[in-house]
């Protein structure tokens, strides 16, 4: 296997891990120990990859696409028992391959409502611009309001239902997000010891609290759904799932794909709680280097009276001609580092950069580095949207930079990232279609930098001004 730290007994390589950077420790790492390296935890190793090369190897190889498609319960604890078990943490069996199948399928069932995402999003972004417009000199926390706000727009998305900021609905969800966000931090004390498990912590407290939200949410909303539910219509995502289902089920002989009644509330957790998450993060980091960087603000700003001009709205079909805001968006997500470390186990042994790596070995692939990497990115630690660009300033979209790889790769990417992408397109170019983002009179400047270690590593939190900009809305 790939050199590394060397490991203490019992503790592995907890103690390298906990010192080096305990926001980015997999970074640090690498700067001693390379492109790839080898870690100890108390339940077994895990194979660090720190370079889009090697990335590319381990998830695309010619023959080799299955081979990191696993979930071992033991790498992921405690996020199976919150989940449920549904596609995002689910191991390689036939009913991960089925859910997941059922999952694209209702992307393309969906794919009218996708292009009518402007529209669909308009009650989410009309929601945030009147707590702006309530707020005393319409300042606001991004991270609060986007968190929330996205919450209800992906939940139009699931039950076509409109609900306000303070539903129950968006309480619930932003609970189980803090309760993940909370479990990742001391999961490793659990792996340590595994008995504690058992005993009556707020660690556990927290995981039956998440599951008592997850059956209160979900399933009840899949049968109220099911129940109306009319074949060839489409009103919204859970209807593409339940279509998409009977549609994959009539291709399944025999096999073991579990059932309709736990699969269908699980992909629309999913669609929640991992869109939600993702999606507010990536934006709060956008609005962060709006304000940080003026002048790019205003080059979108220019972009949008240019192909939208002022007497409409920004839709879906703009983005083809808003380059530069596309542009912008990317490089937000490569260098804010958002994402730590997406990880997969291994289903066979195989080889990694000339490294054997057995059979369920977690390799996680560290973002940070990889969308940093200098053989890859020029002045990596710099702002620069252009790098979307080609010389003839057309965006060159989201899969073609060798190093840019946010959703994860190969078979276990994120399989709802167009869903994400047309969301942030849309609470992007019309927030700053209506307003010019500005730090409050007298406010220090914010940090780019995270103070504490999270799960999907959010911006400390700041505080922005939205000052309205000339509109000239026809009725």
């Amino acid at each position: 296997m790939p050199p590394g730290p060397f490991p203490y007994p019992f503790l592995g390589n907890l103690p390298q891990i906990i010192s080096a950077d305990p926001v980015r420790p997999f970074s640090k790492l690498a700067e001693k120990y390379g492109d790839i390296f080898t870690v100890t935890f108390p339940n077994g190793n895990a194979v660090i990859v720190n370079t889009a090369t090697l990335a590319r190897e381990a998830r695309l190889a010619p023959g080799r696409q299955d081979d990191l498609m696993g979930k071992l319960p033991e790498s992921i604890y405690p996020f199976k028992e919150i989940m449920g078990g549904t596609l995002s943490t689910s191991d390689y069996t036939p009913t991960y391959l089925f859910e997941k199948k059922v999952f694209v399928s209702a992307m393309h069932i969906f794919g009218a409502g996708v292009e009518q995402a402007s529209v669909r999003a308009s009650h989410a972004v009309d929601i945030v611009m009147k707590e702006i417009e309530n707020k005393p000199g319409r300042s606001f926390s991004p991270k609060n309001l986007l968190e929330s706000s996205i919450v209800v727009h992906l939940w139009e998305w699931l039950t076509s239902k409109k609900i306000g900021l303070d539903d129950p609905i968006v309480k619930e969800m932003i609970e189980i997000d803090a309760i993940m966000g909370r479990q990742a931090l001391i999961v490793t004390v659990y792996q340590l010891f595994p008995f504690l498990c058992y005993l009556p912590t707020q660690f556990t407290r927290d995981i039956k609290r998440a599951q008592q939200l997850r059956e209160k949410i979900f399933p009840p909303e899949y049968r109220s759904q099911d129940e109306s539910y009319i074949p060839g219509t489409v009103r919204n995502l859970t209807d593409s799932f339940i279509s998409a289902y009977e549609k994959e089920l009539a291709k399944e002989t025999g096999k073991d794909i579990g059932s309709k009644d736990i699969a269908i509330p699980g992909l629309m957790m999913n669609v929640v709680v991992v869109g939600s998450e993702t999606t507010s993060t990536w934006l709060s980091w956008f609005f962060l280097y709006m304000v940080l960087y003026p002048k790019v603000q205003s080059k979108i700003h220019d972009e949008l009276d240019e192909v939208v001009g002022r007497d409409r709205l920004p839709n879906r079909q703009d983005a083809e001609n808003l380059l530069y805001l596309q542009a912008t968006l990317c490089e937000v997500g490569r260098v804010s580092h958002m994402t730590t470390l997406v990880g997969s186990n291994t289903i066979r042994d195989i080889t990694i950069g000339g490294y054997h790596i057995p059979k369920g070995t977690l390799v996680g692939l560290n973002l940070p580095k990889v969308q940093s990497d200098e053989r890859d990115w020029a002045e990596p630690e710099k702002f620069k949207p252009d790098r979307f660009l080609d010389e003839n300033g057309k965006f060159v979209g989201w899969n073609k930079l060798h190093g840019f790889i946010p959703f994860g790769i190969g078979r276990r990417e994120c399989p709802g990232q167009s869903l994400a992408r047309v969301m942030m397109f849309s609470f992007s170019s019309m927030l700053l279609h209506h307003y010019k983002f500005e730090l409050p009179e007298g406010a220090e400047m914010p940090s780019t930098e995270v103070s504490s270690p999270q799960m999907v590593a959010r911006p400390d939190d700041f505080l922005v001004v939205g000052k309205p900009r000339e509109l000239k809305l026809q009725d």
